[in-house]
């Protein structure tokens, strides 16, 4: 997926901040590894896809899990991967957690939105706060199909632009 993302970018007529690479620090503090990138396809609109995977991380032993969260942002400032943005986003995700007193095994799909806001620290670093709620359905095992309506995208993320 990545590979495809930096071959379509590199295919692309040449223009500023075209293609990003990010790592959240609050997931990765709580040991659960992820990542991302971001791709200019519009002169304010990009899209992100962020993968999430945890394997007993040391926060919470008892999960493990993998998500994937594609995500389309319209940036209000007119310059991608600048300032001010909303985000319409989709989740996919499978997991295995024992939380409290009750065990949850399944997989959950989801949409919704985000909103944030990317700070630039150098020349081709960013800093990329957002946070978003969804809808989300989920097939559990353990616990019957459910539906909520949660936090779907929180995170402080620190972004290199590669091109």
């Amino acid at each position: 997926m990545i590979l495809a993302t930096v071959m379509t970018a590199a295919a692309m007529p040449l223009r500023a901040q075209k293609l990003s690479a990010a790592v959240d620090g609050a997931w990765l503090a709580s040991g659960m590894f992820n990542g991302g990138v971001e791709l200019t396809i519009g002169r304010s609109t990009t899209l992100t896809v962020s993968m999430l995977a945890a394997q007993h991380p040391w926060v919470h032993h008892d999960i493990s899990g993998l998500a994937v969260q594609p995500e389309l942002r319209r940036y209000l400032s007119g310059r991608p991967m600048y300032k001010l943005f909303v985000g319409l986003g989709a989740i996919a995700a499978g997991y295995d957690m024992t939380l409290d007193k009750g065990h949850y095994q399944g997989s959950a799909i989801g949409a919704g939105l985000t909103f944030g806001y990317v700070l630039p620290l150098a020349l081709r670093w960013n800093l990329d706060l957002h946070s978003g709620f969804g809808l989300i359905h989920t097939e559990d095992r353990h616990q019957g199909n459910q539906n909520f309506t949660i936090p779907t995208k929180v995170g402080i993320a620190v972004s290199y632009i590669i091109m």
